[in-house]
């Protein structure tokens, strides 16, 4: 029964994923070859992120670019992300681009961004708290747009809130008829039928009577009391 859990958590990151992959591709081949981009280059990037935003399985809260604050001659600092309101209606997400401004945040230091820079990998950060974007416990899958000399001109990525996460997530779970918790790399805590693990809660060491099982192909592990 725990392959089920697995399978389900790796089915729902798939789901995630695959249309970033895309949206990576996407992005680029819309890179100019022989001059630096301009914003108009990268206006494709629009579409497919309010495709994501309009999934009739309604996980992603919001999606889009972010680029090297090197790449875009017109837009330095420049984010692309779009969100959804309490009624479905898509905004722009409003940041400070101007590093000089009161409220400018240096995304480069983030994990949605750094680990794809340096690993040339997707990633999902998180359960954690986005004060950015959603105020609330997301995951954030990120996949790197590459340059043709394999750097980093990129990410695009999705916000999916942990408790979307959970209606995919928990059926499983309670189906093993045991408590039984989903954690990230780290330990917290992402889903859980075991009332002492809370959403984002470190669980570093369980207890004894409790297994392992890691995912093969996603950063999360599913614990199982036996």
């Amino acid at each position: 029964m725990i392959e089920v859990v697995v399978d389900a958590l790796e089915g729902f990151c798939a789901t995630v994923f695959a249309p970033l992959v895309t949206m990576a591709k996407v992005m680029t081949a819309a890179l100019p070859a022989g001059r630096q981009p301009v914003r108009a280059d990268l206006a494709a990037i629009e579409p497919l992120a309010y495709a994501e935003l309009r999934r009739p399985d309604h996980l992603v809260a919001g999606s889009g670019l972010i680029a090297d604050p090197a790449l875009i001659a017109d837009a330095p600092w420049h984010l692309a992300w779009w969100t959804t309101d309490a009624e479905r209606r898509i905004e722009p997400l409003a940041v400070v681009s101007d590093p000089a401004r009161d409220g400018f945040r240096d995304y480069t230091v983030l994990e949605w961004w750094a680990t794809p820079r340096r690993t040339g990998r997707r990633h999902v950060t998180g359960p954690y708290v986005d004060y950015l974007c959603t105020d609330a416990y997301t995951l954030t899958f990120t996949v790197p747009v590459l340059h043709p000399d394999g750097s980093m001109a990129a990410v695009v990525g999705s916000d999916v809130y942990v408790a979307r996460a959970e209606r995919v997530l928990l059926p499983a779970l309670r189906a093993l008829r045991r408590p039984a918790t989903v954690v990230n790399a780290a330990g917290r805590v992402v889903a859980s039928t075991h009332p002492a693990h809370a959403t984002g809660a470190p669980v570093r060491s369980p207890s004894d009577g409790w297994r392992r099982h890691d995912s093969r192909s996603v950063p999360f592990s599913v614990l199982v009391r036996a």
